[in-house]
């Protein structure tokens, strides 16, 4: 058979398979594989722990290399190029159709593109995609199997209080009294995958490849779409806002360092951030799980004292918390209060980041981000009081 018809210089049924139809139907056969290991995720594990391991250690040291955000610098360069890129296929097009070869100008950019996008769902699934097959870190480590007593959060609740003020008053402030990092945000990020693989060795199932998380430039408009950090899969780079305020920015790189890590759930990445930070040497990365563990401890206190503020108030008044704590806060708050982006950005980015996540099997969306309950209190009782 002939590859073009030489009556009509259509491309002919041959042509249209391997041109076209094949690196779509590879595509959607990608996503019956992901659909499929969602339930099998013992074979995730597997691969997280080994393929992923193995596929994204060159692109980790490639990316590790470079001081400045390699995602950032293709992204710019992309969104610029574009209009060139799209005025360039006009030209062609119409050039073509004045030749009568209009169909087959199509049909060849069609076929090009196919096959770029395959090839980019291909490297997203090798890179990212199958480890949200895998079992979930909270079932690996333990956790959820208990419910625990208003006295039992009550003695979680004191022990993140006390670890709070200590390592609190042990961290580095700046001018406005706020917590920092010795040599500022980016010598944090700098130490940042010592820091990380320092608290891991603790805890094998995080261990994996790790690279130099990059700041980003454009950080200030990212925080007007509410993004504070971005895992970029084909490079293997960990991209931060080091806009936000410290605190949030030290919680947040540990996030996306725990996608390069292999957990590309995002209540998992949140879970192992956590964890990595509890058990850190450095009394600013520890400070960060106490500020985290804060909030997750009060919100299981609340469904425990079954909304009964007065009482949980007069607890709490117990175990006050370190006056730096409040800064940190207020400058959080504060920091916030002052981005004031359109409506329509916010619901834009929060609807592209909730259809991305269903697309890859997770079915809660963005609610995904939020971890299970009880997770300081599991964390407390089985690493720090060793009890099972």
């Amino acid at each position: 058979m002939q590859r073009v018809s030489k009556e009509t210089g259509k491309p002919t049924a041959k042509r249209w398979f391997f041109r076209i139809i094949l690196p779509l139907a590879l595509m959607l056969l990608l996503y019956v594989i992901q659909s499929i290991l969602i339930h099998f995720p013992s074979v995730g594990e597997t691969y997280a722990k080994t393929g992923f391991v193995f596929f994204s250690y060159l692109p980790a040291k490639i990316s590790s290399l470079v001081p400045i955000s390699l995602s950032e610098v293709f992204v710019i360069s992309l969104v610029l190029s574009l209009p060139i890129l799209i005025a360039w296929m006009v030209i062609r097009i119409r050039r073509a159709c004045k030749k009568k070869r209009g169909k087959k100008c199509f049909f060849n950019i069609g076929s090009a593109t196919a096959w770029i996008l395959f090839s980019i769902y291909f490297l997203f699934m090798l890179l990212h995609g199958l480890n949200f097959t895998r079992y979930s870190l909270d079932e690996t480590l333990g956790f959820g199997k208990r419910n625990y007593t208003v006295e039992e959060l009550q003695e979680v609740y004191a022990w993140v209080i006390s670890g709070l003020n200590e390592s609190r008053e042990s961290c580095t402030e700046d001018k406005n009294g706020v917590v920092t990092y010795p040599g500022g945000k980016y010598a944090f990020l700098s130490d940042l995958s010592d820091l990380y693989e320092k608290s891991a060795k603790n805890f094998p199932m995080l261990k994996g490849n790790s690279a130099r998380p990059k700041p980003v430039m454009i950080s200030h408009y990212w925080s007007y779409t509410y993004i504070v950090g971005l895992y970029f899969p084909f490079f293997a780079e960990p991209n931060i806002n080091i806009d936000v305020p410290f605190v949030e920015m030290m919680y947040n790189a540990c996030h996306e360092m725990s996608h390069l890590h292999g957990y590309a759930v995002e209540n998992d990445a949140n879970l192992a951030a956590l964890i990595i930070a509890l058990s850190s040497d450095c009394p600013e990365l520890r400070y960060c799980g106490y500020y985290e563990s804060v909030k997750l401890i009060i919100k299981d206190l609340v469904i425990a004292y079954n909304k009964d503020t007065e009482n949980l108030q007069k607890f709490m008044s117990r175990y006050p918390a370190a006056g730096g704590y409040f800064r940190d806060f207020a400058d959080v708050q504060k920091y916030w209060l002052s981005i004031d982006p359109p409506e329509i950005v916010e619901k834009v980015s929060n609807a592209t980041n909730d259809a991305y996540l269903k697309a890859n099997q997770q079915k809660e969306g963005v609610k995904s981000y939020n971890m299970p309950t009880s997770i300081v209190a599991d964390y407390y009782f089985i690493f720090v009081k060793g009890e099972s």
